[in-house]
């Protein structure tokens, strides 16, 4: 009998990018949103995944009122997030699960 695992996803965090484009000859900035997950093994990025493992650590840094810098540290280099509210919900669980 094959048992799977069920991997359950401990908590997400939207993430924000800005896509510049040019409209009518006017530039124009669309944002578009996606959403950070993690998982008991895994970390679930947009474009990329990591396993746990491979996350050296996280952190967070304020720059504004309205945005702020999420970074995943990984063994391929620092991935860098927008995000309009402090994931420091994210990071506390990320650091439990570990």
């Amino acid at each position: 009998m094959n048992k799977e695992r069920t991997v359950l996803m401990i908590c997400s965090h939207p993430v924000y990018w800005k896509e510049r484009k040019i409209e009518n000859n006017r530039q124009v900035y669309i944002e578009h949103e996606a959403v950070l997950e993690l998982f008991e093994d895994r970390v679930q990025a947009p474009d990329e995944q990591f396993t746990i493992d491979q996350i050296h650590d996280v952190s967070y840094r304020g720059l504004s009122e309205t945005y702020g810098f999420f970074y995943l540290h990984t063994i391929k280099g620092v991935r860098t997030f927008i995000v309009k509210e402090t994931p420091l919900h994210w990071i506390e669980a990320f650091r439990t699960c570990r």
